[in-house]
């Protein structure tokens, strides 16, 4: 699509990047029960997004504002959280 701008295209971009990286690490591993790797290729593909959003995956993109438009409350403030980090104790698939 041609009329993205640059951080609707580098956002984009970044999630291609994240998705083609978990799909290569899941070939990597053949010996996990199916089950076990689908749990960690979601978890792998979600803690991603999360570090994007953080600000920590692609520089050139920065932080992420997530708001809540229904109570104008922020995904990372009050209390201050780094989403990657916290999304951990919600999924399977994470050591």
């Amino acid at each position: 699509m041609d009329k993205l701008n640059k951080f609707q295209r580098e956002f984009l971009e970044a999630l291609a990047i994240i998705q083609e990286s978990c799909v290569q690490t899941a070939l990597e591993q053949d010996n996990e029960q199916l089950k076990g790797k689908y749990y960690e290729i979601t978890s792998e593909v979600i803690i991603r997004i999360m570090e994007l959003i953080d600000g920590y995956y692609n520089q050139n993109i920065g932080k992420l504002k997530v708001t809540c438009e229904k109570s104008g409350e922020s995904l990372k403030d009050t209390p201050y959280i780094e989403l990657h980090d916290v999304v951990c104790n919600y999924l399977k698939g994470t050591d």
